[in-house]
């Protein structure tokens, strides 16, 4: 069958294929990669958001410091009089502060307390009485602001007073956070490695080594479908990834089955038309011998000549298609009214001519009992559904179960045919049913186990549907029925 043979040049496409698949590019950013990547810019973004409050809040520790320094040369420096401090202890308590001048609010007055060299102008004023904000821009102000600006601190002041105030130097300030901002950067670094390896590592080997496992097979399996080595062994872990493991090797496995399945059947397909081409040319001749046996004046020969030369026609006529369009394939029905007796009868004397003479034949089709199908196929539905009843009756025979009986009835009801066809054989094994009318799946010695898969296709065919009946308590065998919805054709009436 030309539609199971593998065509022309797909050795060559299957080549192609896999010389492709050898000259794919590797993959140089991994999934191990991205990951390590990901995760060190999920903590640098982290530490980036820990940083903007760290900053300010350095900054306003910073600026503290030099207050509580300022705090206590104002202490020394308010309880004695002014004439009597030192210029020389003036500039080492400036010093110590790191301010240019130190002045104190009290009462209402403003009192310098110790002053070096005055800046030409203040250009910020920062008041830590006031409370802060974990983000505050003026921080990244000072981490960039340039050399030569001057600031004003104003804090808490001792002694009831309303506020000290210190003026200084901006540089200080700016050298500090930098230094700290630096040191808080290696930090990060160095704890984003450390946190992006022990991740990466964890993820490795718990999903993407699994996941690699798992595309590994995938690429394996699709270079050779066939090879069941190939198939995954899940590994039976309690996650996610094992349970898509079981899922792949079950559809992997259904796959090579179904692969060897289709192989065997190309296989089959090509010596069935070879066989067809033989057997065509072979009936032909036949077909010639039995137009000759019209001419002969045996009554028998008479009544049977017909009856041949019929089924000779449509032999050749199905090893035709078969040749003609490289699969078996059914002719679209052509539905028309007929009799349904008649057609049993003439089955039922095809199928007697071969079957044991103990097998009793009933045509319980009353005689004006009328369908509308195609009466060709209907001929083979029936035609593998006797015969089957015949090999089941007559294995029952053999065991020991006596002489059987095939028996064919129809009636209308509701505007649908039905046609039941029963034996007495030992009927249909319960583990056989669901294979009923699956190819090849015969529960018979030596059946193909395609009968009745014919027979079910041509009744589909014709609108209807076939099915295994219930038999009555005590009835013996299996009893098919058949079920066609009843149109008027087209031109009949």
């Amino acid at each position: 069958m030309s539609d199971l043979v593998m065509p022309p040049g797909s050795g060559v496409a299957a080549a192609s294929e896999d010389s492709t698949r050898k000259s794919r590019r590797p993959v140089r950013f991994g999934l191990a990669t991205r990951v390590l990547v990901l995760i060190t810019a999920f903590v640098m973004t982290a530490a980036a958001m820990i940083y903007v409050p760290a900053i300010s809040t350095f900054r306003d520790n910073w600026l503290r410091t030099r207050l509580s320094a300022a705090y206590t040369a104002a202490l020394v420096l308010d309880i004695a009089p002014q004439t009597m401090v030192p210029p020389e202890l003036s500039r080492q308590l400036l010093n110590s502060v790191g301010a240019r001048i130190i002045v104190l609010s009290k009462h209402g007055t403003k009192r310098i307390l110790a002053a070096s060299e005055l800046p030409r102008k203040v250009d910020e004023v920062y008041d830590l009485r006031e409370p802060a904000f974990l983000a505050s821009p003026g921080a990244f102000a000072t981490l960039t602001a340039p050399p030569g600006r001057f600031i004003t601190v104003l804090g808490e002041a001792p002694m009831g007073g309303e506020s000290i105030g210190i003026t200084m130097e901006e540089a200080p300030l700016t050298k500090a956070m930098r230094a700290y901002s630096l040191r808080l950067l290696v930090m990060t670094l160095i704890m984003s490695a450390v946190v992006a390896t022990l991740a990466t590592v964890a993820i490795h080997f718990m999903v993407l080594r699994p996941v690699r496992r798992l595309t590994t097979s995938i690429v394996d399996f699709g270079a050779d479908p066939e090879n069941a080595s190939r198939i995954i062994i899940p590994s039976c872990g309690n996650h996610e990834i094992a349970y898509a493991e079981e899922e792949l090797a079950i559809m992997q496995d259904s796959l090579a089955s179904e692969l060897k399945e289709k192989k065997h059947l190309a296989a089959l397909g090509l010596a069935v038309a070879k066989i067809n081409h033989d057997m065509r040319n072979m009936l032909a001749s036949a077909q010639l011998i039995s137009d000759r046996l019209a001419n002969i004046d045996d009554p028998l020969v008479q009544r049977l000549a017909p009856k041949l030369v019929a089924t000779l026609d449509r032999a050749i006529r199905f090893c035709q298609a078969t040749l003609t369009y490289g699969r078996a394939v059914d002719e679209p029905p052509k539905p028309a009214r007929f009799p349904m007796r008649a057609l049993v009868a003439d089955v039922m004397e095809m199928v007697g001519l071969e079957a044991p003479g103990d097998i009793e034949f009933v045509n319980a089709v009353s005689a004006d009992f009328e369908i509308v199908a195609d009466r060709e196929q209907m001929f083979r539905v029936l035609m593998n559904l006797i015969r089957n009843g015949v090999e089941a009756v007559d294995g029952a025979r053999v065991e020991g179960h006596g002489p059987g009986r095939i028996r064919v009835h129809g009636w209308l009801n509701n505007g649908e045919a039905h046609i039941e066809v029963s034996d007495t054989g030992p009927g249909v094994p319960v583990g056989a049913r669901a294979q009923l009318f699956t190819p090849f799946s015969s529960s018979r010695a030596g059946g193909s186990g395609l009968g009745l898969v014919i027979a079910a296709d041509l009744v589909r065919s014709n609108g209807g549907n076939i099915m295994l009946a219930v038999t009555d308590i005590g009835e013996r065998g299996a009893k098919f029925r058949i079920v066609l919805p009843q149109a008027v054709p087209v031109g009949g009436s």
